[in-house]
C-alpha cells in the first residue's frame, strides 16, 4: 500500500514532490516551504539531500517552534512573507514540519487570497498517524487548542519516515499517544505494538499505514464533523483540557502525552457510563505508565481544567460532551456526561499516579 487517499509513502511520496515542484517551475509559479526552526535545522537539508529539484528557487519561510508560537502572531508573520514575496493564487505552500506546522500552514493557505494550494509533508509520528491528514487546520486562541481555523484539505500527504530519525524518543512517544487511540476506536492491534521494540523508523510504517487508512476512510465519510469523525476525539476533551492549562502555564506537555493522559480518564468514565471493563482499563494504564511521563497536577486544578472542558468544540450548549468507548472498537459520540463523574475521573487519574504498575 503506497497510496491511501490523498496520502502518498515513501519513495511515491518523493517522486510527486520532486514532480509537483519542477512542474511549478515550468508554469512559473512561485513555491513556498514553511518551517520551524527545528525542521529547518534537522529536515530541510535532510529534504534537500534527497530531492533532484533542490536547485530550484524555492522560497523559505520560517516560524519559531512550540506550540505557544500556533497563533495570530505567527499566522500573520505567514501571510505578510506570502505577500512581500510575490505569491499569488497560483502559489503551492509546502508544510513541512510537525502539527503545529500543518496545522498553521492549512489555515494560512486556505485563507491567503481564499485560498492556494497547500501539501503537507509531517516530520514527526505525531502529524504522520493524525495530524497531517483529514483537512483540519487551525491555531490555538485564548490558550485554547485550536479554537480558529478551517476545514481545507491538502492536495497531497507525503509521508517519508526518514524524518523519524529526526525525532528525539520523547517526541516520537508522543506521536505513539495518538496512535493509540486508533487501536480503541477500530484496530485493536495497534495496542499490542511495543515501541521499545522497534529498532528503527522503518518499523512504524505499517502502524502508520493503519492510522492513515482509518483516518481517511472516517473523514472522507464526515468531512466537517458533523458525526463520525468526532470519533477522532477520543481522549482530546480531557486531553485538550490538560493541554490547555500546560500551554497558559508555561508547562512542557507535548500533544499526544496530553491525549495519553486524557484517554485513561475517559476510558475511566466509560467503565462508569458505558461498563467498560475496569480489567481493560487497567491494562491501559500499565501501558500509560510504561510508555509516558504523566501530566501531574493538584486536584484543586480541578474547577479550572472542567472550565476548559466547556470550551471544547464537541461540546452542545452547557453539557459536556465525550467520546466514550463501550468495548475497543465500538466507541460512541456525542454522550453527554455528568461533570461530576468527569471530576471523578480526574481523581481516579491522580490516585493511578500514586501507585506503582
Amino acid at each position: 500500500m503506497e497510496q491511501t487517499g490523498n496520502v502518498l509513502f515513501g519513495s511515491n511520496a518523493l517522486k510527486y514532490l520532486e514532480a509537483a515542484i519542477l512542474s511549478c517551475n515550468e508554469k512559473d509559479r512561485k513555491v513556498f516551504f514553511l518551517v520551524d526552526s527545528n525542521t529547518a535545522e534537522f529536515c530541510l537539508p535532510l529534504f534537500y539531500k534527497s530531492i533532484k529539484a533542490s536547485s530550484i528557487n524555492i522560497h523559505v519561510i520560517a516560524i519559531p517552534a512550540g506550540e505557544e508560537f500556533k497563533n495570530l502572531d505567527t499566522l500573520s508573520q505567514i501571510w505578510q512573507e506570502l505577500t512581500e514575496k510575490g505569491a499569488g493564487r497560483d502559489a503551492l505552500l509546502i508544510n513541512l514540519g510537525g502539527g503545529m506546522v500543518t496545522d498553521i500552514g492549512g489555515f494560512a493557505a486556505s485563507c491567503f487570497k481564499r485560498g492556494i494550494e497547500t501539501i503537507h509533508i509531517p516530520t514527526t509520528l505525531l502529524g504522520m498517524v493524525d495530524a497531517a491528514i483529514g483537512g483540519k487546520t487551525g491555531i490555538d486562541f485564548d490558550y485554547f487548542k485550536n479554537h480558529i481555523g478551517t476545514f481545507y484539505q491538502a492536495s497531497k500527504v507525503l509521508v517519508m519516515t526518514d524524518f523519524l530519525s529526526t525525532l528525539p524518543a520523547r517526541q516520537l512517544m508522543s506521536g505513539f499517544g495518538e496512535l493509540l487511540k486508533y487501536g480503541y476506536i477500530s484496530y485493536p492491534r495497534l495496542l499490542k505494538a511495543d515501541p521499545f521494540s522497534f529498532d528503527s523508523h522503518y518499523d512504524w510504517l505499517e502502524l502508520i499505514k493503519i492510522c492513515a487508512a482509518t483516518k481517511i476512510e472516517i473523514t472522507m465519510k464526515d468531512p466537517t464533523e458533523k458525526g463520525l469523525r468526532k470519533l477522532l476525539n477520543f481522549g482530546h476533551t480531557i486531553g485538550h483540557a490538560f493541554e490547555s492549562w500546560s500551554l497558559e502555564n508555561g508547562g512542557d506537555l507535548l500533544h499526544g502525552e496530553a491525549i495519553a493522559a486524557g484517554m485513561l480518564c475517559e476510558l475511566w468514565i466509560s467503565h462508569k457510563v458505558f461498563g467498560f471493563p475496569m480489567e481493560e482499563v487497567n491494562i491501559y494504564n500499565q501501558m500509560f505508565q510504561k510508555y509516558f511521563d504523566p501530566f501531574r497536577f493538584s486536584i484543586s486544578l480541578t474547577d479550572n481544567l472542567l472550565d476548559r472542558m466547556q470550551h471544547d468544540k464537541k461540546n452542545t450548549g452547557q453539557s459536556l460532551r465525550f467520546v466514550l468507548v463501550k468495548s475497543i472498537g465500538e466507541v460512541i459520540y456525542d454522550v453527554e456526561v455528568n461533570p461530576e463523574t468527569v471530576r471523578e475521573s480526574l481523581e481516579f487519574y491522580l490516585q493511578t499516579l500514586k501507585k506503582k504498575v
